[in-house]
């Protein structure tokens, strides 16, 4: 704790002026020879005391505040929160004692640990089996935990052939390799979206073309996919965004009669559902990311699964430096490293295990903020396509107030301990792909601007979506 936060109740008042200069926080908490706190100090006390002829060498005994806020060491950090909010226009530090009344620490929103946007759930059998990886010494690619995950993933989507890589960009290159698409093909990519969807296309060589996506749902706009689909576009890259699942039966029947491929970025949606059936099964190739903020993480790391077994065998080959099957060190391809560990996949497979509960809370993590923030005339929420199911990766929220300000309410949400972010920039805005948009891609401008995601992390207590929310509202009106 600060040393210059504290002083005791003899101390001189001239003593506590040099310590709040030092400080800089207004303020000092008073304690006994016990080091109980008995009392606190402003700068505005002492300024008031002094203006009505106080003497600075008194005791801080005699100007101390004797009733004052303080929070115990087990309440909560929503509670703290609470308070520093309620308060905020009196108080900007909260001091915290033990049971025995001692000063212990203090709190502002600044110190206070945020409530973050996401952290991943790791209570389950992570550290097991990441110590049979290292006594059993199978800490890099080969190992028993990658089989044993692929072969997980592919049973819980329909027995699709799954094979693990580094990480879900690598994930999204190697698919457009293996489908062959090649150095003056075009790839339809979504506005709305992260980098790594068009880096991917642009790695090897391919044309990205951007298109708008729906206002309401966020994803990639069927239309918009068939009005740019030329005769040198080889396939469709579609994002399941925050969670939400494409339009895929328009979709596919689109790719299907244009005898182009479609590939499926879940990144931020595993579990999701198209009319009852998983995402990630529909694309002929589908990509997944394990990032440490996802659903579903392995540090790094993501997985591929496929509809073909050839495009399956021929990843399997690339993923692997090239190195062909039958002759060890022998390439039949100029290949990749895009491996994944056997620790990371030991990691995903504890994920697995608790994948069902993850989701549960998942989506009702986004029924406890519409609960709460659904009523305001100036809030929507993503709207989930007809018969599909959300995972909320993230709960985004956009508004419906020319007066609210985004970077002016995220900026209120972080003095208030709560982490917010923004969504992914529109790709056709940013100078490098900016050659590569099409004409209407105002939509994803038109989200982006009027939209945050809030705090989705499996664990955080209703409690805390309820300030969160108290707050939002608050800082909208």
């Amino acid at each position: 704790m600060h040393s210059n936060i504290k002083i005791t109740s003899e101390s001189s008042i001239k003593s506590a002026m040099a310590k709040i200069d030092k400080n800089a926080m207004g303020i000092v908490f008073v304690v006994n020879s016990s080091d109980k706190l008995v009392g606190v100090l402003t700068d505005g006390d002492i300024r008031r005391a002094i203006l009505k002829g106080a003497n600075i060498f008194s005791s801080c005994k005699s100007l101390m505040r004797k009733k004052f806020i303080k929070v115990k060491k087990n309440d909560s950090k929503t509670k703290v929160l609470e308070l520093l909010q309620k308060y905020k226009n009196i108080i900007k530090v909260i001091p915290i004692i033990n049971e025995k009344e001692k000063l212990i620490d203090y709190a502002t929103t600044d110190r206070l640990n945020f409530i973050p946007i996401y952290y991943p759930r790791l209570k389950g059998n992570e550290l097991k089996y990441l110590s049979k990886c290292v006594t059993g010494n199978w800490i890099s690619s080969n190992g028993p935990f990658v089989q044993e995950f692929e072969q997980k993933f592919s049973s819980m989507h329909n027995k699709r052939l799954s094979l693990a890589v580094s990480s879900g960009t690598t994930a999204l290159h190697l698919s457009l390799v293996a489908l062959g698409i090649k150095k003056g093909d075009e790839v339809i990519v979504p506005n709305l979206t992260f980098a790594a969807v068009i880096n991917a296309v642009l790695y090897i060589g391919a044309k990205p073309v951007i298109v708008d996506v729906d206002e309401k749902k966020w994803t990639i706009n069927p239309d918009e996919i068939k009005h740019n689909i030329t005769k040198k576009t080889k396939a469709v890259i579609v994002v399941h965004f925050l969670g939400n699942p494409c339009n895929l039966g328009k979709i596919k029947s689109i790719c299907k009669s244009n005898k182009i491929f479609l590939v499926e970025d879940c990144a931020e949606a595993i579990g999701s559902k198209y009319k009852k059936k998983l995402v990630g099964t529909f694309g002929d190739c589908s990509t997944f990311s394990f990032f440490g903020n996802k659903t579903i993480t392995t540090g790094e790391g993501g997985m591929i699964t496929f509809k073909d077994k050839k495009i399956y065998k021929k990843a399997n080959i690339l993923r692997d430096h090239g190195m062909s099957k039958k002759k060890r060190y022998f390439h039949d391809e100029v290949g990749f490293n895009y491996r994944m560990t056997n620790m990371q996949a030991a990691i995903g497979l504890a994920q697995l295990e608790k994948f069902k509960d993850i989701i549960n809370e998942k989506i009702q993590i986004f029924n406890f903020y519409k609960k709460n923030l659904g009523k305001n005339k100036y809030i929507t929420f993503q709207k989930t396509e007809n018969k599909g199911l959300n995972t909320y990766w993230l709960i985004g929220v956009k508004f419906h107030n020319k007066k609210i300000i985004i970077n002016e309410l995220q900026n209120k949400m972080l003095k208030n301990g709560i982490e917010t972010r923004n969504f992914f920039y529109p790709l056709n805005v940013q100078k490098i792909y900016s050659n590569f948009k099409t004409k209407n891609n105002y939509l994803a401008q038109k989200v982006f601007d009027n939209s945050i995601m809030l705090p989705s992390f499996p664990g955080i207590k209703y409690s805390e979506i309820k300030f969160i929310s108290k707050v939002l509202l608050s800082s909208i009106k």
